[in-house]
C-alpha cells in the first residue's frame, strides 16, 4: 500500500503542474454548490413557505445529478495524466522499470484519480447541504434538507461507482489513444450517464408520478454505473499487465 501510495502521490503532484486539471479541480468543488445556491435560493423567494419542500423534489434531482457529474469530473483528468499522461511525456518506460507490482502500480494509478473525485463528492455534498439550509432558514423559510433521501443514495453509490468505473476505462483506451485529450472525449459519454436521473424524472411533472421516477432513473443510473463497473475492471484487469505496457512504449 506504501508503494501504490507513493505512486499516486507522484501522479497526483504531476496532474496538478497542468493548470487545466489544477482549475478543474477548484472549479469542480465549487461549481456544483454554486448552481445549487443559485438554483434553490434564487426561486425560493418566489414559492410559498408551504411548498418549499416541494421545490426540493422538482429541482432535487438537477442538482444532485450535477453534483455527481462534477465529482466524476475530475477523475478523467487526473487519470488520463496517470495513464495516458506517461505515454505522451515519454515517462512510461521508467516507471514500467521499476520494482512495482503490476497490482501496486496498477492500485496506485486508481487511488491518483479515484480519490481526489470522492473527497471532492463529499466536500460538495456537504457544502450543499449546509448552504441551502442555512439559506433557507435566513430567507424566512423553514430548514431544507438536500439532497433528500433518492438524492443521497444516487450520490452514496452510483456516484462512487462511476468514479471506479471511469478509471476502469481510462486503463482500456489508454493503449489505444496518444494523446490525453483524446482520453478526455473518450470519457465524456460516460459522464452522461447522469443525464438520466437529471432529464428521466422531469416526464413525471405532467403524469404527477415524479417521486416514482426519480428512484426509478436512480436505479437505472445505478445499475449502468454497476454494469460498467465490474465489465471495465474485467477487461482492466486482463489489460494491465507490464509486458503489454512495455511493448506499447
Amino acid at each position: 500500500m506504501s508503494k501504490s501510495m507513493i505512486v499516486a502521490k507522484t501522479d497526483f503532484k504531476n496532474a496538478l503542474k497542468l493548470k487545466m486539471v489544477k482549475y478543474g479541480l477548484v472549479m469542480a468543488t465549487i461549481f456544483g454548490p454554486i448552481m445549487s445556491f443559485i438554483i434553490f435560493l434564487g426561486v425560493l423567494p418566489i414559492v410559498p413557505p408551504s411548498e418549499a419542500q416541494l421545490l426540493v423534489g422538482l429541482m432535487g434531482p438537477i442538482i444532485t445529478a450535477m453534483l455527481g457529474m462534477f465529482a466524476i469530473i475530475p477523475t478523467t483528468m487526473i487519470a488520463a495524466n496517470a495513464l495516458v499522461g506517461e505515454r505522451e511525456m515519454n515517462t512510461l518506460e521508467p516507471l514500467l522499470c521499476t520494482p512495482l507490482t503490476d497490482r501496486e502500480l496498477l492500485w496506485g494509478k486508481t487511488m491518483a484519480g479515484a480519490f481526489p473525485s470522492l473527497i471532492i463528492l463529499a466536500s460538495s455534498t456537504a457544502i450543499t447541504t449546509v448552504g441551502i439550509a442555512i439559506g433557507s432558514v435566513a430567507l424566512g423559510y423553514p430548514i431544507i434538507i438536500f439532497p433528500d433521501l433518492a438524492g443521497f443514495f444516487l450520490l452514496a453509490t452510483a456516484t462512487p461507482l462511476m468514479i471506479f468505473a471511469v478509471v476502469a476505462v481510462m486503463i482500456i483506451i489508454s493503449g489505444r489513444v496518444t494523446r490525453v485529450y483524446e482520453a478526455y472525449q473518450a470519457t465524456t459519454g460516460i459522464i452522461m450517464v447522469f443525464m438520466i436521473p437529471m432529464i428521466l424524472p422531469m416526464i413525471g411533472l405532467e403524469t404527477g408520478g415524479m417521486s416514482e421516477l426519480v428512484w426509478f432513473s436512480n436505479f437505472i443510473t445505478l445499475t449502468i454505473a454497476a454494469l460498467i463497473f465490474v465489465i471495465g475492471w474485467a477487461i482492466a484487469f486482463r489489460l494491465f499487465n507490464r509486458d503489454k505496457l512495455v511493448s506499447m512504449v
